[in-house]
Formats: C-alpha cells, sequence, structure tokens
C-alpha cells in the first residue's frame, strides 16, 4: 500500500504539475523535475543501449480503444441433505441421486476508448465505455526497467446466464444445457487486481516496450520473470429474486475471496525487422493465501418445489418469518396458464441472512498470458496487443472459474 501511495503521488507530481505550473521556479515544478530527472538517469543507467533505447522525447500521449470481457464459471454439486429435502417436496426417494450444474455469467463485452499521459513508465489514462451495462473499468500503472506494478479494479452485472445442469441415478444419466436462461434480477461481480512483476534481465528486456511504449526494444532479447500479486473478488447473488440459483448453490447468496499469488514465468521480445516488436509472457501463479467467505441465505420460497395451488399459505410475516398457516415455506405457484408465466408471487419473496462460513485453502493454479506487436516510428507509435487472466477458488461444494481478458490497441505520439 505504501508503494502505490508513493507512485500515485510520482504520478501526480510528474504529469500534472508540469502541465499547470508557471514560469517561476515554484516549490512544485522543482520537485517535478528533480522527480523526473532522477527517473531519467536511473531509467538509463539500468539499460544496455545497444538493446534498449530510450527516447528522449519522455513524455507519451496515447489514444486506446479497447474491448473486454469478464467469463464467470460457477459450478456445484447439491449435498445430500438438499437433495432429500428436494425428493420430499417431489414425494420421492431420491437417495442416490447426484445433481451438479454449471452457471456461466457472462459480462457484455465492454468496448471503450480512453486516452493515456505519462512520463516515463508512470501515467494516468481515463476510459469512456461505448456500450451499455458494461461495466466500469479502472487502471493505474508504474513500470522501469526491471519492474512493473498494475492496479486494475472492475465491476459489472448481469442477468443473462447460461446453464448446464446433470443428473446421474444409479445407472442413468441426463444433461440438460440452456443458453437462454435469464435471471429475475442481475448478479453482481467485482474484482480487484494488483499485479507486479521483476525482470532479472532488465537491461537487455523490456515488458514496457511492449504494453506502454515507455522505451524501444531494438534487439531480441527474453528473460525470467517474478510474479507476486493480489486479488479479490466478490460474487452477489443475494438479490430476493434469485431464489432458485442461490438454492442450487447450497444456499450461498454472496462469495467473497481475497488471494496471493507468486509465480515464475518468461516473456521474449522479438524484432523481426527495425521498428517492429512481437512479445509473448507467460507466467503460472500458485495462491499461496486463498481466503474465501461464503454467506448463506434461506427464503420463504422453495424454488425447487413447484405447485399450481398455493392459496391456503395466505400472506408472509416477516416478523414470525412464517405464512398464515405456519408454513416456513411456500412452493413456488406454477399459475393456472403454464404457457403464460404467472409473476404475482415475486412481491411477497422474503430472504434473508443465516450465517456466513470462511475457509482457507492453498496451491491453487492460476495463469496470466500477454502477446501483442508494436511499430515505433520517429514519434508516434502504434500497436495490439492482448492479455488474459485466469482465477479460480472454491467453497466446499462451489467451484469459481473467473478469465478475465481484453484486447487493446493504442496509437500515440511522444513529445
Amino acid at each position: 500500500m505504501k508503494e502505490l501511495k508513493h507512485i500515485l503521488f510520482c504520478l501526480l507530481v510528474c504529469i500534472v504539475v508540469p502541465v499547470s505550473a508557471q514560469q517561476k521556479d515554484s516549490w512544485a515544478h522543482r520537485t517535478s523535475r528533480n522527480i523526473r530527472q532522477r527517473l531519467d538517469s536511473a531509467l538509463f543507467r539500468k539499460v544496455d543501449t545497444t538493446y534498449i533505447e530510450v527516447p528522449q522525447k519522455a513524455w507519451r500521449v496515447i489514444l486506446r480503444p479497447k474491448i473486454n470481457q469478464i467469463d464467470t464459471r460457477v459450478s456445484s454439486v447439491l449435498d445430500d441433505d438438499m437433495v432429500a429435502k428436494f425428493g420430499e417436496s417431489w414425494e420421492t426417494d431420491f437417495t442416490g441421486l447426484h445433481i451438479d450444474w454449471l452457471m456461466k455469467l457472462e459480462q457484455p463485452m465492454s468496448t471503450s476508448v480512453g486516452v493515456w499521459v505519462g512520463y516515463r513508465g508512470l501515467g494516468i489514462g481515463y476510459s469512456q465505455a461505448l456500450t451499455k451495462r458494461s461495466g466500469r473499468y479502472f487502471s493505474l500503472s508504474s513500470t522501469g526497467a526491471s519492474y512493473g506494478v498494475t492496479l486494475s479494479l472492475r465491476s459489472f452485472e448481469t442477468d443473462d446466464l447460461s446453464a448446464r445442469i446433470n443428473l446421474s441415478y444409479i445407472d442413468q444419466s441426463i444433461s440438460d444445457r440452456n443458453d437462454d436462461y435469464v435471471s429475475y434480477a442481475p448478479i453482481k461481480v467485482n474484482t480487484l487486481f494488483l499485479d507486479g512483476y521483476y525482470v532479472f534481465n532488465g537491461k537487455r528486456y523490456s515488458q514496457a516496450a511492449a504494453y506502454n511504449q515507455s522505451v524501444i526494444q531494438r534487439r531480441s532479447a527474453g528473460s525470467f520473470l517474478l510474479g507476486l500479486s493480489w486479488y479479490q473478488s466478490s460474487i452477489d447473488l443475494s438479490d430476493k429474486l434469485n431464489g432458485d440459483i442461490i438454492l442450487a448453490s447450497n444456499r450461498i447468496g454472496k462469495i467473497k475471496v481475497h488471494q496471493g499469488n507468486i509465480g515464475f514465468g518468461y516473456g521474449y521480445n522479438w524484432v523481426p525487422a527495425r521498428n517492429w516488436l512481437m512479445n509473448v509472457m507467460v507466467m503460472p501463479t500458485v495462491a499461496f493465501y486463498n481466503r474465501v467467505k461464503v454467506t448463506k441465505y434461506a427464503s420463504n420460497y422453495n424454488f425447487f418445489d413447484l405447485c399450481t395451488d398455493t392459496e391456503d399459505y395466505g400472506t408472509w410475516d416477516p416478523e414470525k418469518r412464517q405464512w398464515s398457516n405456519g408454513e416456513k415455506e411456500r412452493p413456488l405457484p406454477l399459475g393456472e396458464d403454464s404457457e403464460k408465466e404467472d409473476l404475482s408471487w415475486q412481491k411477497d419473496v422474503d430472504n434473508w441472512e443465516i450465517g456466513t462460513e470462511t475457509k482457507h485453502t492453498r496451491w491453487k493454479l492460476n495463469v496470466n498470458v500477454h502477446a501483442g506487436i508494436t511499430y515505433f516510428g520517429k514519434d508516434w507509435f502504434a500497436s495490439i496487443y492482448g492479455q488474459m487472466h485466469r482465477f479460480s477458488y472454491n467453497h466446499d461444494n462451489m467451484n469459481v472459474k473467473i478469465y478475465d481478458w481484453y484486447l487493446r490497441g493504442s496509437i500515440g505520439l511522444r513529445f
């Protein structure tokens, strides 16, 4: 956190102050000049200039169109108690029945255009989404000859799901896939990712040359990299109208994860011709810290029990948490017309927290992959590159995998 505050301070001093400073030699102007001189001297001193060129023009302004998406996959196995209760509602003995399911939450593909302004490896950017319901995205990065740090925040919500349900009973197996499933209420997903790496061959290999163009790679070179990252995410299913999904998730309505990862990978910059650069970086990581907290919920409806006649249940008393006939849960009404869904029951839905569970597990395997191509002009450059992160975590019978990817183009000027 202290290093992040230091990066923010340097960004403000190096970028905002020089732009707004007047001709007089103020304290802010002197501080900005000293920081930039130290950045320049450190960068020139730490690289082999026959491999890496440090441009004299240190400032850059970059236009960045981008598309990105988060694919979240939640799989779960219903425990025996839940299956037994399911059987009771249908007056059938389901002993030996195995039910598992996979649900995919896909963020609408987001298209955005951003402007980034920076000095050397430090920069500030702003992106404006061009598509509806694409969520929010913010990132901040700092790179040097031997290191890189990136902070990214993402949030979105979706009610467009795809689901696959597998049932096996004795010697029979049934698989049902529904790619058009729509939840009654949105599911919310938030992620935070702080990613840092150390370059062992920083004198000859530059990750920044491929991804923020602060320097220019003139000869092909590669390097092993050591990575350290912190990842947080949350999935919120807890809206009262998502009772069927909560019930199928063994009553889990919220999932929060804190994950620390360490990895060892390799990056290579290939210079096939003058002014051209192609980069590939692959880094498998292992979660050395994995804390998962889930919040469970109860509801006044049993979404697995369907009935055409539920009038005798009366009204719901939220204080006593029971229906007029004394029952705790009411079957989900089918309605008289099976072809037309009756949603009048939604006004009576109630759900509430019944407890939390926290578990610590380790050794989850994740992966971080980058690839890009760049052309360097005299005082300009253009590039296209992509990145994909995969994170995974589990809690009891539930497993979650998140695939976070983007494809970004850029065209920039040096000044």
